[in-house]
């Protein structure tokens, strides 16, 4: 593949979208839920693979036929279109597998033919696409296959293995909490997962409240935040003088966040989430969202309580590269890593 400069770099997402849609279908027993849980978990991909791979994607294509599916088809191409998604018709007589062989022809098609395109995802229910995977990696195309039961582990490879995403880690709690209540057993869950604590610690450094305003800020709508691009913010806003990991690692030992790990391509990543009942994240949604400044520029009204604010805080000077941190007056294990 020739040599791009990375901002040149995109992905290409290619459903499948008639397994999909078909599994789903049958696991909410609901076949008109499968539609907008499709939709959600292909948001949350896209936000993904430009956060975590930095490969926006600038396609992504759904295949099936749409007419063979619950509802309207015109409604549903239509639904596909407003969230940016091309839909593929493709007649599933007379062979059924006639939608998964249209989308591996177009995404062979677009690995040969794009060198801008650095990653190709393929989303499905329960097919491998490993032929096609493999295809993708010899054209020199990294390829990441998202299914909603992915082969279980030892079953490939390990190199193989590592294609492989869970899609149940891009769909919201409430939709996991669906698929587990009508399959009646628990639905796959990342690592590490769990319920809120029963105890939180008070926040003892106004840094803390700050980055906490800073990530409502830029990535409040989410419930899950990407730790790494959430690193690269602090450290833009806040300037050299603070170590962003152990900010979030002290807010992780006062409990008013949580760090989870993902599986993910080409390696795992780790998202943070906020503890919304922790009282001092109460707080900090109450003077961010209400009329006040933020309580970091406040610092009593005046520019010199300001600065005294941010020398008070000066001790986040940790090495981030070592993982050591120096944060004054809060924990000093940094497990933001």
């Amino acid at each position: 593949m020739p040599s791009l400069p990375r901002s040149a770099y995109h992905a290409a997402i290619f459903v499948d979208y008639a397994n999909l849609h078909a599994l789903l279908a049958d696991r909410l027993d609901a076949p008109k839920q499968a539609a907008p849980r499709i939709a959600e978990a292909l948001s949350e991909l896209r936000r993904y693979l430009s956060a975590e791979d930095g490969a926006p994607p600038l396609l992504t294509a759904a295949y099936a036929d749409f007419g063979a599916l619950s509802g309207d088809p015109g409604d549903l191409q239509q639904a596909l279109y407003h969230e940016g998604i091309e839909p593929h018709f493709v007649p599933a007589r007379p062979a059924e597998e006639a939608p998964q062989m249209q989308l591996a022809v177009d995404a062979t098609a677009l690995a040969h033919r794009s060198p801008g395109v650095r990653t190709i995802a393929v989303v499905t229910g329960d097919r491998t696409f490993l032929p096609l995977a493999q295809a993708l990696r010899g054209a020199g195309t990294h390829a990441l296959v998202a299914a909603l039961d992915p082969p279980p582990a030892g079953e490939f490879s390990h190199t193989d293995e590592n294609l492989f995403m869970e899609l149940a880690t891009l769909l919201s709690d409430e939709t996991r909490r669906d698929l587990t209540d009508n399959e009646g057993t628990p639905a796959r869950r990342s690592e590490g997962e769990r319920g809120a604590p029963a105890h939180h610690d008070r926040l003892d450094d106004e840094m803390l409240f700050r980055t906490l305003e800073i990530a409502e800020e830029h990535f409040g709508q989410y419930d899950e935040v990407y730790l790494t691009p959430l690193l690269r913010k602090l450290s833009d806003v806040l300037g050299e003088r603070f170590d962003p990991k152990a900010l979030v690692s002290d807010l992780e030992d006062a409990r008013a966040v949580r760090l989870e790990k993902r599986r993910g391509y080409p390696h795992d990543y780790t998202v943070l989430i906020v503890e919304r009942g922790h009282p001092d994240v109460q707080q900090m949604e109450e003077d961010f969202y209400g009329d006040a400044r933020s309580r970091y520029e406040r610092g009593g009204g005046s520019p010199s309580a300001t600065q005294a604010s941010l020398d008070d805080a000066s001790g986040y000077d940790g090495n981030a590269e070592s993982g050591e941190s120096k944060p004054t007056g809060a924990g000093s294990e940094n497990g933001a890593s």
